[in-house]
């Protein structure tokens, strides 16, 4: 079942976009939830753009901590610690490393998540 309030919601925000509707509001179209498919559609569309626009990297540091984890030095037990990243500990510790530690073991890791993070809230 359709819940009318969220359609109502939705058909509210579309409201806002100039020549998205072609019409008033309409309880059959309500109904069969097109006011609420079309705002996450228009919704997921500016999020894709934005993401595109705005491409997620990481910290210095938290490149440094995966890489020592790479070489080694910590182990999956090991936790990332925001305080330490601040005053620049990883990446000194990769400074401190000899060279001969620093070669590359295999393929590198992939930078950045797994997938992109959606923060849209369905209505």
């Amino acid at each position: 079942m359709t819940d009318l309030n969220a359609e109502e919601r939705a058909f509210d925000l579309l409201q806002w976009v100039p020549y998205c509707l072609p019409s008033q509001y309409d309880e059959e179209e309500a109904m069969l939830g097109y006011y609420s498919k079309t705002q996450k559609d228009r919704s997921d569309r500016a999020i894709d753009a934005w993401d595109a626009d705005h491409p997620y990297k990481s910290s210095d540091e938290l490149e440094a901590f995966k890489e020592l984890e790479r070489l080694g030095v910590y182990t999956q037990a090991d936790f990332y610690s925001p305080s330490k990243a601040k005053d620049g500990h990883y990446t000194g510790r990769i400074k401190a490393l000899p060279d001969t530690a620093r070669k590359p073991e295999g393929p590198p890791r992939p930078s950045g998540p797994a997938r992109p993070i959606r923060k849209h809230r369905p209505l």
